[in-house]
């Protein structure tokens, strides 16, 4: 702890691992086996450093549509439970649902 755990040498080190990981990719020369052990290593060492932060899959305009499409059929049909849970999904991945005259209409936040 006095000296913070040497973080700065732990993501140097953290790096020229993958470095080195990354040439022996460009060989085309490792197995399967030897890529699951290096991707679960990568995944332990950004667990204490937290150096790569995974990105989520953001939804597509099409497969918005579909879930509201889905959602205004589960309205009709008074499945309340489905087209909450419909919603909800939505409002999770930042689509903003509005009701309006002309139809629902959506955005992202």
């Amino acid at each position: 702890m006095q000296d913070d755990f040497n973080t700065p040498d732990a993501i140097t080190a953290m790096f020229d691992w993958v470095s080195e990981v990354n040439s022996l990719l460009q060989q085309n020369d490792v197995n399967r086996a030897d890529l699951e052990a290096a991707h679960q290593l990568f995944k332990e060492m950004n667990g204490v450093l937290r150096i790569a932060v995974e990105a989520e899959a953001e939804l597509l305009d099409d497969e918005i549509e579909a879930l509201i499409a889905e959602r205004t059929e589960a309205r009709k049909a008074k499945n309340w439970a489905r087209a909450d849970e419909i919603r909800d999904l939505l409002d999770a991945q930042g689509i903003i649902l509005e009701d309006t005259p002309q139809g629902m209409r959506w955005r992202r936040k």
